[in-house]
C-alpha cells in the first residue's frame, strides 16, 4: 500500500511533518501584522489576510520572535504555519490515521507527524506527543546579524507576497523542489522525487566513475548516490555540505543525488520557464527544462534518470 508524501520541517530541532496534500506553498519569512486581542498574527497573501500560527506554540514549546531564516508553510485551509526550516519531501513511513484529537502522532523515528491540522489548531497544542529533548550541542538558531537589514528583507518579502495574483492561464503548473548545490540553486519536479533525507552513511564503491559518491541503504533498498557536480563538471565554489540526498525515481530507475540543502518547494508555470542563456551553466541543454525566476535551473529529471551513462553495470563500467 502506498503511503502519502510528507513535507518535513524542523521546530526547535524537532523534525515534524505535514501531509504534502495539505500544503499550498512554502515561502520565506515575511513581516507579519500583529493579531488583535490574542489572535494570531496575519500575513497579506495576494490581498487576503490569513492567520499565521507559530508551530512552536502549537507543539507546546516556548515561542520566540520570527527570524528571517524561518519559513512559512501555507496550507490549503488558508492559514500558515511558522516553522524554523523546511527539510524536504519524503514518503510517510506509516499510513495516516483517521482524523482525531490532538491531530498529531509520534512515529518510531521520532518525527512529529501532524496528520490532522484542523484538530491540532482546535486543540491549541493540548496532548501533543513530543520526542525526548534534543541532545546538548544540537543546532541552535541564531538571531540575524543585522537586525535592521533583516527587517527590511521581511518587509520587502511581505510587499511581494501581498501583490495580486496574476490571472490564471492555460499553462500547466509543475510542483518543484529547489535545492542548493555548489552555491547555485537547482530544482526538480516533485513527481520524480521519492524522498529527501540527511546522509548518515555512504559506502564508497571501488572502481566506479568519480560521479558515483557511493551507495547507501534506504528503507532496506540499496541505491547509488550521484554527485551532479562531477556529472556536469559544475565548478565547486565556496563551502559545501552535501549532506542531503534527493532520491529520484521514474518507476524504473532510482538513485539519489547529493545536495547542500533544500531551499523551497512550490509551483511554477511550465510555460513561464525561461530559456537557458549559453554559457550560464555547464549542464547540457538536454538535461534542463529551463530557468525559473531568473536564476533557478530546473533540471529535466526524466532525462537524467533515462541517461544510461549514469547506470553502473556489474563490471563497474
Amino acid at each position: 500500500m502506498s503511503h502519502p508524501h510528507l513535507l518535513l520541517f524542523t521546530v526547535e530541532r524537532i523534525v515534524c511533518a505535514l501531509p504534502l496534500s495539505e500544503v499550498r506553498q512554502v515561502v520565506g519569512m515575511v513581516a507579519l501584522q500583529p493579531g488583535q486581542k490574542g489572535a494570531p498574527a496575519t500575513l497579506n497573501l495576494h490581498g487576503r489576510h490569513i492567520p499565521v500560527y507559530s508551530a512552536r506554540i502549537l507543539l507546546g514549546l516556548p515561542d520566540r520572535s520570527p527570524l528571517s531564516t524561518d519559513s512559512l508553510v501555507i496550507v490549503r485551509r488558508c492559514a500558515a504555519l511558522r516553522v524554523d526550516r523546511v527539510k524536504g519531501v519524503q514518503e510517510s513511513p506509516v499510513p495516516l490515521p483517521a482524523p482525531s484529537p490532538p491531530g498529531v502522532l509520534l512515529t518510531e523515528d521520532g518525527t512529529v507527524l501532524i496528520h490532522d491540522l484542523a484538530a491540532l489548531l482546535a486543540g491549541g497544542g493540548e496532548g501533543v506527543p513530543l520526542p525526548p529533548a534534543a541532545p546538548a550541542g544540537a543546532e541552535v538558531e541564531a538571531p540575524p546579524f543585522d537586525l535592521e537589514r533583516a527587517g527590511r528583507l521581511l518587509q520587502n518579502r511581505a510587499r511581494a507576497l501581498a501583490q495580486p495574483e496574476e490571472e490564471p492561464h492555460e499553462a500547466a503548473l509543475s510542483e518543484i523542489l529547489t535545492f542548493r548545490l555548489a552555491s547555485r540553486e537547482y530544482a526538480v519536479e516533485t513527481r520524480y522525487v521519492r524522498e529527501v533525507f540527511i546522509i548518515r552513511e555512504i559506502t564508497p564503491v571501488p572502481g566506479v566513475p568519480d560521479f558515483i559518491a557511493g551507495i547507501c541503504a534506504v528503507r532496506g533498498e540499496i541505491i547509488s548516490v550521484v554527485d551532479l557536480r562531477r556529472v556536469f563538471s559544475i565548478p565547486e565554489e565556496g563551502l559545501t555540505d552535501l549532506n542531503r540526498v534527493i532520491v529520484l525515481t521514474d518507476g524504473t530507475m532510482t538513485f539519489g543525488i547529493l545536495a547542500d540543502y533544500i531551499t523551497d518547494i512550490g509551483t511554477t508555470p511550465t510555460g513561464d520557464l525561461s530559456p537557458v542563456d549559453p554559457g550560464s551553466t555547464p549542464i547540457g541543454e538536454r538535461y534542463l527544462l529551463g530557468v525559473a525566476e531568473g536564476s533557478r535551473f530546473v533540471l529535466d529529471a526524466a532525462a537524467i534518470l533515462a541517461d544510461r551513462g549514469l547506470v553502473i553495470s556489474e563490471a563497474g563500467k
